[in-house]
């Protein structure tokens, strides 16, 4: 029997990005993600393994305020969190966003 838990968190983007299982880009703005881990026996100390990550896309466009949730790899989301934070990836987040036939903003904020 293994143990698992869910953990909630907002996450902030300030840029377009992507995320694998999504066709084209994503908006900046908050995003709320629930992220399923288990306890890893193997561990010294209590830790746990991200198994899959749930990010939830709400629609203002939608007349029911519908929201969609897309399941990601947990490695995949900490790249674009990386990409999007990081000054020195000016250049390669650039690239991805005309990629996806985006505009970049130069404001970050």
């Amino acid at each position: 029997m293994s143990i698992t838990r869910t953990t909630h968190r907002t996450v902030t983007f300030f840029h377009p990005f992507h995320l694998p299982g999504h066709t084209g880009l994503l908006p900046a703005g908050e995003y709320e993600v629930d992220t399923l881990e288990k306890l890893d026996p193997d561990a010294p100390s209590r830790s746990y393994i991200k198994l899959e990550c749930h990010v939830h896309l709400w629609s203002v466009k939608e007349p029911s305020g519908g929201a969609k949730t897309l399941k990601v790899d947990p490695g995949a989301l900490e790249a674009a969190i990386a990409l999007d934070s990081d000054p020195m990836r000016e250049e390669e987040r650039t690239k991805m966003i005309k990629s996806f036939g985006g505009t970049p903003t130069d404001d970050a904020a």
